[in-house]
């Protein structure tokens, strides 16, 4: 009981708020070994940060948490020059091959969340709450490891949240991944 008012007043001070955002690049900025200063950041979706800067790319995914957010790695890519011009005729430019890649992988993710969302009601049970962030992992192969953000990673609810996946499922990419993806 005491814990949770401590708690409530860091929260109704202000103490304890971070930006995400600032997370995000904090993160990336060690990621990409550079200097915050130094990166180029844009935000590509909920909680999902692009940085570039110092000769890389990195996208971040964050939780939604209030109280310390975490970001973590979703992908990274070198840049790739558009002005290259070594390539034979008909031969398709290095730098549009890029955006197929990304398609993919945003329609890799979108298969996913879709997944979760169409359990929503089956994790927020587990969880007890109004909202929780998932973490999925997945593989080349398609294999999918679920996980709970937060104080809940680890926890009884995390398990509980496991076993109401299974059966989520995603099509075989050739790539890995994150995403974190919060339920409300």
């Amino acid at each position: 009981m005491r814990r949770a008012l401590w708690m409530g007043w860091i929260l109704a001070s202000g103490c304890a708020s971070f930006d995400t955002g600032s997370v995000a690049r904090s993160s990336a900025a060690e990621l990409l070994a550079c200097n915050e200063a130094a990166l180029e950041m844009s935000q590509v979706g909920a909680y999902r940060y692009r940085a570039a800067g110092c000769g890389g790319e990195v996208t971040v995914a964050c939780t939604a948490s209030a109280l310390e957010p975490r970001c973590l790695r979703v992908s990274d890519a070198a840049p790739v020059a558009a002005d290259v011009e070594d390539h034979a005729p008909g031969e398709v430019e290095p730098s549009q091959t890029v955006a197929p890649e990304r398609e993919q992988e945003q329609a890799q993710e979108a298969r996913i969340r879709a997944g979760l969302d169409a359990r929503k009601d089956d994790v927020l049970a587990c969880v007890g709450a109004e909202r929780a962030a998932v973490r999925v992992a997945y593989a080349a192969d398609g294999t999918l490891t679920f996980g709970l953000q937060g104080a809940l990673a680890g926890s009884p609810e995390e398990r509980c949240v496991v076993d109401a996946l299974d059966g989520v499922r995603a099509p075989a990419s050739g790539r890995a991944g994150v995403v974190v993806h919060l339920l409300r």
